[in-house]
């Protein structure tokens, strides 16, 4: 896993659950595009090694 994505994703779903808790949807579709970022360079990554 490259570096970053593993974090992107986890920091990405507590922006979420936070968003989700309090109520705020900005921070809920940032917490979405983070752990979409992180998939993406998980993706890219895994491309690069074959």
């Amino acid at each position: 896993m490259p570096q970053g994505s593993g974090k992107d994703k986890l920091a990405g779903k507590a922006k979420e659950a936070m968003g989700k808790m309090t109520g705020n949807r900005r921070k809920e579709a940032e917490g979405k595009v983070e752990q979409a970022k992180g998939e993406a360079k998980k993706k890219l990554h895994g491309r690069g090694d074959r």
